[in-house]
């Protein structure tokens, strides 16, 4: 009899020898994984390889996905495909967000490997399909815009609250936020191509009275493997964001909350795990990939700045290959 193929999501690597044992005497066999990131490559390689997978079980805590909104992510792409929710950290809340997720079944720690095989024997067996790709339509003539950050200091003499509005309605610019830290302004910058937000730096942000020093960081592309952009997509997808739409940012909520522009200095051997890790980060607004004196850059907020700190130490510092990180809270210019 061929045994039922199981994905388990969870960084417990005891909990995961014990369930691989005790499962595969049930009839059922496990395929770990010790992060959301790797259960998703994991996914991604099933669906390519056209391999069965008949159930995915996810711990609500890993090291770098929540769980519920990878379970979220799950059942969009794979409606079919049964997951088991399980937590060491049970509530009736918890449960009842992983129902409204459409979790198949929800499981407390502990629990035994035949309590989790009773389980996934009562739910029905199917073998999921392919969610339908969507083909983007590259409109014929629509010219992409390019993006670039650009760090500004100024003399102490500088009247920085006139400067200010003059960059926040110049053209080109999409943003203009003060800063507390290493820079008195921090802008994103947009045009055509990278000479005219260039000329757009030189022949007048340059020129403006009072201006010491410009930083000037272009947004790259991450080069990435063509799965991992494959994820990024769906996780576009299930999460409802709008691609492309830098002004979704830009809301009303956004001064109702602490925000920080963090820019980091990563090993950059190591962005296929970084990157996606960062961007599906619940406090990760936006995140870019940099060329210049930072490798990236992350728009990130939270109730408050000892919250943003929180999660930098807590998600950010402890990931492979992050080198250096650099925080620049942003504040509202009469607070300066």
């Amino acid at each position: 009899m061929k045994e039922k193929k199981i994905l388990l999501i969870d960084d417990e690597s005891s909990l995961q020898r014990s369930l691989a044992l005790g499962l595969l005497q049930k009839g059922f066999e496990t395929e770990s994984c010790e992060s959301g990131m790797c259960g998703l490559k994991t996914l991604e390689a099933f669906k390519q390889k056209q391999k069965d997978l008949n159930y995915v079980v996810v711990d609500v805590r890993l090291p770098d996905i929540d769980g519920l909104k990878l379970l979220k992510v799950i059942k969009f792409n794979y409606p079919e495909l049964p997951v088991v929710v399980i937590t060491g950290y049970g509530s009736d809340a918890t449960e009842a967000d992983a129902r409204s997720q459409k979790a198949d079944a929800y499981l407390e720690k502990p629990f035994t490997a035949e309590e989790l095989a009773n389980i996934l024997n009562d739910l029905p067996l199917k073998t999921p399909a392919d969610a339908p790709q969507e083909m983007e339509q590259e409109i014929p003539g629509e010219k992409k815009a390019v993006s670039a950050y650009a760090l500004l200091n100024f003399a102490s003499e500088a009247n920085l609250t006139d400067i200010y509005q003059e960059l926040y309605f110049m053209d080109n610019v999409l943003y203009c936020d003060a800063l507390k830290g290493d820079h008195d302004l921090g802008l994103l910058l947009q045009a055509e191509t990278l000479s005219d937000i260039q000329a757009l730096v030189e022949n007048k942000i340059h020129k403006l009275p009072g201006v010491r020093e410009v930083v000037f960081l272009p947004v790259e592309s991450p080069h990435l493997p063509e799965s991992v952009g494959n994820i990024i997509g769906t996780v576009d997808k299930a999460l409802g964001r709008e691609k492309g739409n830098p002004e979704a940012v830009n809301n009303a909520n956004f001064w109702k909350s602490a925000s920080s522009y963090v820019f980091l200095e990563i090993d950059k051997d190591k962005l296929e795990t970084i990157y996606p890790t960062l961007y599906m980060n619940d406090h990760v607004v936006s995140s870019d990939c940099l060329h210049g004196k930072y490798d990236m850059v992350l728009l990130m907020q939270g109730a408050s700045f000892a919250e943003i700190d929180r999660v930098i130490q807590s998600k950010i510092k402890p990931l492979d290959g992050v080198l250096r990180i650099k925080e620049t809270p942003i504040i509202k210019l009469f607070e300066m």
